[in-house]
């Protein structure tokens, strides 16, 4: 896992996780918000353009299985999509506005 996934991460979900730490914590803290906070979930889901649908497909055919987790390992995946394909197309952090940045 690279730092700029890290950060983005703890960005995202207001978090101070490590490296080491960062999938845990952020299932858990994924957890917390469903339980707590669901707007607030659905609002950074929707910023990291996680499919609903993918989404919902995940969930429901893991019925058993942790949601916060599965959350987390999803977005975790979205974002590193995202970081590969800014790689790919030559786009640099640096190059698009604060605003503008995901």
């Amino acid at each position: 896992m690279n730092t700029q996934l890290v950060h983005i991460v703890n960005d995202s979900f207001d978090m101070q996780a490590s490296e080491n730490d960062l999938l845990r914590l952020l299932a858990e803290k994924i957890n917390h918000l469903i339980v707590n906070d669901f707007n607030k979930l659905i609002s950074i889901l929707y910023r990291a353009d996680i499919s609903e649908k993918k989404l919902n497909a995940l969930l429901a055919n893991n019925r058993n299985e942790d949601a916060g987790m599965l959350i987390a390992v999803l977005f975790l995946e979205r974002q590193a999509e995202k970081l590969r394909s800014r790689r790919e197309n030559g786009r640099d952090e640096k190059d698009i506005a604060e605003e503008d940045r995901w």
